[in-house]
This record gives C-alpha cells, structure tokens and sequence, in this order.
C-alpha cells in the first residue's frame, strides 16, 4: 500500500501497526490520521485524538507513560540525540500543544496539562502537575513538581504559566505561577493562591 510506504520511509508506523496498538489497549479514535513513529515506546491505555503526530528519530528517545490523554493538535517531534520524556495521567493538546526536542531533553511528570498553543522546547523540564496554558513558547524552563490543578490547596499544585509570549530560563517552585503577556522576563512570579484567594491551607 503506498500509505504504508510514505509512512515507512518517514519512521512512522502503518496502519496496520496503529490497528495493533489499539488491540493492545491504546484507544485511537482514528487510525488514519494518527501518525506515530515507530521509535516511540508508549504505556498502557493512552487516548489518541484524531490528527496527533508523534514523530522520533530511530536515535533519539520518546516515552510516553500510562493514561496520558493525547487531544487533536497535539504534535511531539524528537530529532536525533534528542529526548522526550512524559509520566502518566497528563492532558495534552486542548486547543493545540507541540513539545520539540533536537539534540536535548524534554521531561514531562505525571498529572501535566499544556493546552491552548503551548510549545515546550527543549530542554525543558516539567515536575508532576505542571501546567502551561496559552500561546506560550517555553524553553530552558524548570517548573518544580507538586499536586494537580485539581489539588484543593494551590499551594501543593505544580508551577504554572499561563498567558502568552515567551517564557525563555523560567524557574518556578510550588505553588508560583507566572501569568505573561509578552516577554515572560517581565512579568512578576506570584503565588498560584492569589488566583483562589478562598481556597483552604492544608498541611502536607
């Protein structure tokens, strides 16, 4: 089939072998537009999207872990020497999200939401519950891991940045959050609980 040839020759899995996945337990919602490199390793029970795109040189290393929810837009390329890394039970791609490794490294943790035209480029690193949210080019970022938005307290949930622009050597600890518009360099880090003034103080 000359689809599964122009798959081939650009390191993608056929078909056939997406229609494999899903017997396995990868649920994909539509086999013909999802695009998967046959490098990548993924977990169980991830949800493809329709029109996601996960593409990784024979050289390089992209993991995807278990439960991971991929939406459409979503888009991962890992040239070669490069590495991406994602835990498990994340949210990717509501409203569009690329993540993008050359030669370097991207880890993204457990419970991570990057959403809205969020692109990570590398080397990046994301703990659990990390989010990045909007129009937002990330590079060179530390964001410290902690509970998920959904963790009553914000200041137990993972760093944040939300807005957009550009968020260029960025280092968030717990609970912070960095809402941009422009350069990121400009705008003040503050604590997630400024947003949820009401929200309770839990201890550890």
């Amino acid at each position: 089939m000359i689809t599964d040839q122009q798959r081939r020759d650009r390191g993608l899995r056929t078909v056939a072998e997406i229609l494999e996945l899903a017997e396995s337990g990868t649920v994909v919602l539509d086999p013909y537009s999802v695009l998967i490199g046959t490098a990548v390793v993924l977990g169980k029970e991830n949800v493809l999207y329709p029109g996601v795109v996960i593409e990784c040189a024979e050289d390089a290393e992209c993991v995807l872990g278990d439960r991971n929810t991929l939406l459409p837009g979503t888009f991962i390329a890992v040239g070669p020497g490069g590495s991406v890394v994602i835990g498990d039970d994340g949210r990717i791609g509501e409203g569009g999200a690329r993540i993008v490794a050359g030669g370097d490294e991207v880890s993204v943790g457990n419970r991570t939401r990057l959403s809205s035209g969020a692109v990570v480029v590398g080397p990046a690193e994301l703990g659990d519950g990390c989010q990045i949210l909007g129009q937002i080019t990330a590079q060179d970022i530390v964001l410290a891991g902690g509970a998920d938005h959904t963790h009553p307290d914000p200041d137990h949930r993972g760093a944040v940045l939300k807005g957009f622009g550009k968020a260029r050597g960025v280092q968030l600890g717990v609970g912070e959050v960095v809402n941009g518009a422009g350069d990121f360099d400009d705008a003040p880090v503050e604590r997630q609980r400024h947003y949820h003034p009401n929200a309770p103080h839990l201890s550890e």
